[in-house]
Order: C-alpha cells, then sequence, then structure tokens
C-alpha cells in the first residue's frame, strides 16, 4: 500500500511540474472541446449501431461506452478501449452474439473516421504539411501483420463454426457501410464534427503552453499524435510523437521551439487527457456496473420475499 500511495504521489507531481505555468483557461476549454470531440464519436457509433441492430440500445449507453473506451484506450492502446466498449455495451443490449456484432460496427465506424483523416491528410500536404508519404518499415510491419491475421482469421473460420459464427455477426454490423448515402448523412456529419473538436482542442492546448497555435501547428501535432500510437504501448508512443514534433515543428511553423517546450507541451496534454480520460472511464463503467447489478439485486429480493411467503404458510 505504501508503494501505491508514493506511485500516485509521484504521477501527481509530474502532472503538476509538466503543466506548470501553462494557461489555466485555454487547458479547460481544449479539455472540454477534447471531451464533446468523444461525444460527437459516440453519436456518430449510436447512428451505426441503430441502423444495423433490430433491438438497437439506448443512445445514452453507447455514448457512455465510446467515452469509457476512450478513457481506458489512454491507458492502454486504441484497441483495448474498443475492447472496454464492447464489452460495457453488449452486457446492456438483448440477444447473443452482441460482442461480435458490435465488433463490426466499430470496424464501419473506422471506415468513415478513416476516410476523414486522409482528407485531412490530402489538405495538409496540398500546403505542405505533414508526414513523410514514402513508405517505411513500420509500416510494412503492420500492412504484413494486417495480412498475416486476414489469412489466420480465414482459416480459422473454415475450421471452426464459432469462429465462422463470430464473422456472421460481425458482418452485421457493418451492415451500414452497404448504404453509403444513409452513411454520409447519419453518422459522417457526427464524425466531422468530432474532428473539428478535436482540433479545435488541439488549438486550446497550444495556446495553453503559449506555442504558436496556428492551423499549421494543429495539423503537424494531430500528425504528431497518430505517428505516436503506431507504437501500442502508451510511455513508447509519448515518445514517438515528441520526437516527431521536437524534428518538425521548426520547419514546418517557422518559428524555433526549444525541444524541452515541446516535450513539456506534449507530455502535459498527454498526461492531463490520460487523467481526466481514466478519472471519467472509472466512473462510467462503476455506474454501468451498479445499473447491471440493479436489476439483479431486484430479481434477488423478489426471490427471498416468495420464499419467505412460501415458508409462512401453514
Amino acid at each position: 500500500m505504501p508503494d501505491v500511495v508514493s506511485a500516485l504521489e509521484r504521477a501527481v507531481a509530474g502532472l503538476v511540474e509538466a503543466v506548470a505555468g501553462v494557461s489555466a483557461g485555454w487547458l479547460v476549454l481544449g479539455v472540454l472541446l477534447h471531451l464533446a470531440n468523444q461525444v460527437a464519436r459516440g453519436t456518430g457509433w449510436f447512428a451505426i449501431v441503430n441502423g444495423a441492430a433490430e433491438r438497437p440500445p439506448r443512445m445514452r449507453d453507447v455514448v457512455t461506452a465510446w467515452v469509457a473506451g476512450a478513457g481506458a484506450g489512454g491507458i492502454v492502446s486504441a484497441r483495448g478501449g474498443d475492447a472496454v466498449r464492447v464489452l460495457l455495451l453488449a452486457r446492456r443490449m438483448d440477444g447473443r452474439g452482441n460482442r461480435a456484432f458490435l465488433t463490426g460496427t466499430l470496424v464501419a465506424e473506422t471506415a468513415g473516421e478513416t476516410a476523414l483523416g486522409l482528407a485531412l491528410l490530402a489538405l495538409a500536404l496540398a500546403i505542405g504539411v505533414g508526414p513523410d508519404a514514402a513508405p517505411s518499415a513500420t509500416l510494412g510491419l503492420y500492412a504484413a501483420a494486417a495480412v498475416l491475421a486476414l489469412v489466420g482469421a480465414a482459416l480459422l473460420a473454415r475450421r471452426s463454426a464459432k469462429v465462422c459464427r463470430f464473422f456472421a455477426r460481425a458482418k452485421a454490423g457493418c451492415e451500414p457501410l452497404k448504404h453509403p448515402r444513409t452513411y454520409a448523412r447519419h453518422v459522417l456529419p457526427w464524425q466531422l464534427l468530432s474532428r473539428v473538436c478535436r482540433l479545435a482542442a488541439l488549438g486550446c492546448f497550444l495556446a495553453a503552453f503559449h506555442l504558436p497555435a496556428t492551423f499549421a501547428a494543429v495539423l503537424l501535432v494531430t500528425f504528431a499524435q497518430c505517428g505516436g500510437r503506431l507504437v501500442p504501448f502508451s510511455p513508447a508512443s509519448v515518445g514517438t510523437g515528441v520526437a516527431i514534433l521536437a524534428a518538425t515543428f521548426g520547419p514546418v511553423t517557422g518559428t524555433y521551439v526549444p525541444p524541452a517546450e515541446l516535450a513539456a507541451f506534449f507530455v502535459g496534454t498527454s498526461t492531463v487527457l490520460t487523467v481526466v480520460g481514466t478519472a471519467l472511464a472509472l466512473v462510467l463503467c462503476a455506474a454501468q456496473a451498479s445499473a447491471n447489478a440493479g436489476p439483479r439485486l431486484a430479481g434477488v429480493g423478489r426471490l427471498m420475499r416468495i420464499r419467505a411467503a412460501i415458508s409462512a404458510k401453514p
């Protein structure tokens, strides 16, 4: 227990040191816009789930699961956050195969988000801001891993009826992709709003750390964050993002900023969002757990009253 307390104290001290001297108003506004970004993406996910499910869950449950997954993703990885979303929402839905179905809806959601990301990348390259588009060994390894995963999944599906059923339910979750006009009308606007909120939040964070909050700088930070996420472990991903930002900030923005200040910005922003996201995820998961426990406790209470009534009869 003392070790845990000391670790928490060191984490808090590191957070205070990282955000010392920042503008509190810009920082709070950035956090609120970041949360608005997650709520907007969660609403877009609800549009997908609502369009594919026979008995769709409540919008509140879908958005809650999305925001909780975003908070968990700050500690583990984006895929770990998706797992949290699936586990939370599957418990609020009726029927079987919900986990596979929700996995398919996440694939459908990622399709639209990827399209917007590519459009943003094209815009950045058009104005001279963006990452090196040349292929790299890291991207090659990820592509090879994706191909191997698809081949392995296809082989498993042939040999296992359970895996085959999983893919069938996941395919049902991808149903909205078969209707691009409906997808563009009901899903893409929320994803676009989410992207705008995210860019605005990054601008607020740059202003909070007294860095130039230009559109080019915001785009650069976006790509630094995406490049860091190629490493699926949070500490390493932060280090990768800092390295990308330190190497490109001056040439892209035309303003020299000491690497230490850029590191403080990137680490401080990541730490603040991780702390806020983790706390929010814990609160939302606890609320969902208590909501799930309520009906079970009510059922136990009714059973006890029935047994008491039966035992009281002569």
